[in-house]
């Protein structure tokens, strides 16, 4: 694989190969159904070429959501470790909490989505999981019989409805559960977050967002490919216009969130350099066509189609995709493609194992 990518990532790099010591730090707030766990992916393959250490929640693959996150929620560092360099797990951000635990000027990166096509994926995805959808799971037409009577499904007082209004913000710490208000006051929420954050990625500009981030951890080219993860089967029509603006103003606060954050993005891509920009968008979007085409077997697949350690987890209300490998591939290169492809819970495995000396589970 290596091979055929080092053509398309010395027309970006133009610098020495990367030092395996260089280090950095940074905590990655993993927001739900935003493509947050591609990028959640990519941090990890970087943290583990450099041998940095990564904050694992102490029970299972979240720290304790929908609680506020909390230095209590972590497992302990491994030891020899200095400090953690790397936080991007699912969590509700509580700002003060992550800078005690992460070192001093760590970088605050997260991920939005235009809140229609966000919500619509929290809703079928957290359908069975949700309080305030589950009434609803064998509806003809659940999302809009929910949005047409959330006052009947909806109580705010339960944080684990939080992903049922305004599901970003709720990530982000905000009070996501209220009622339009005065301007002036989520305003100061949204300059509080963009100085908490050196960057907001974008999905629906993705590769464009990956390209900022890596300028801002010192990454090379190679270590931003990747392949889409999470991504659910889709049964479904296209959304009707009425649909999309019942669920903008249920979400009013995660509207506002993010046309805050798009205008602050292509502020910081003209900053970059519109030429910069296109020219690595050209050269980057080569080397993801190569990457695919030297590791994955085709399209992604259901769940059926796949091994045990390559099948995503399956909320019930949807199915998840995931990739099949080539089966030619050498085993450098097919350590380089598994990584690439691999869910978030068996890399929590995989990465204990490694600091607990359990190599004996590890499959690469």
């Amino acid at each position: 694989i290596s091979s055929t990518r080092s053509l398309a990532a010395q027309q970006v790099q133009g610098k020495p190969g990367l030092k395996e010591s260089q280090s950095f730090n940074s905590v990655f707030l993993k927001t739900h159904k935003t493509g947050s766990s591609t990028v959640q992916n990519i941090l990890f393959r970087a943290a583990e070429r450099r041998n940095l250490t990564v904050a694992f929640p102490l029970y299972s693959y979240q720290f304790a959501y929908p609680q506020r996150f909390s230095r209590a929620f972590v497992d302990d560092l491994p030891a020899g470790a200095a400090h953690f360099n790397l936080l991007c797990s699912h969590m509700r951000l509580d700002v003060g909490e992550a800078q005690a635990l992460m070192p001093a000027h760590s970088i605050f990166l997260t991920i939005l989505r235009h809140p229609v096509q966000t919500f619509e994926s929290v809703f079928h995805y957290y359908r069975n999981m949700v309080p305030a959808f589950q009434a609803l799971s064998n509806h003809s037409e659940p999302l809009l019989a929910f949005l047409e009577a959330s006052a009947e499904f909806y109580d705010a007082t339960d944080s684990s409805n939080g992903l049922a209004r305004n599901p970003m913000a709720f990530d982000l710490g905000l009070n996501a559960s209220q009622e339009e208000g005065p301007s002036g006051q989520w305003m100061k929420e949204l300059e509080r977050l963009n100085r908490t954050f050196q960057l907001v990625m974008i999905a629906e500009h993705f590769d464009e967002s990956l390209l900022l981030a890596r300028e801002l951890l010192g990454l090379e080219m190679e270590e931003l490919v990747y392949v889409r993860l999470n991504v659910r089967h889709k049964e479904k029509a296209a959304m009707s216009k009425g649909l999309a603006q019942k669920i903008q103003a249920w979400n009013w606060f995660d509207v506002q969130l993010y046309r805050f954050f798009h205008t602050v993005f292509w502020h910081k891509v003209e900053r970059y350099g519109y030429m910069r920009m296109k020219q690595e968008l050209d050269a980057f979007r080569a080397l993801l066509r190569e990457t695919a085409t030297g590791c994955l077997a085709g399209d992604p697949v259901g769940p059926e189609a796949l091994t045990d350690d390559l099948r995503p987890w399956q909320p019930g209300s949807v199915t998840i995709l995931g990739y099949s490998l080539k089966q030619n591939l050498t085993y450098a290169q097919y350590s380089s493609c598994f990584r690439m492809v691999l869910p978030e819970i068996p890399i929590r495995l995989i990465r204990v194992a490694r600091s607990t000396g359990l190599t004996g589970l590890l499959l690469f």
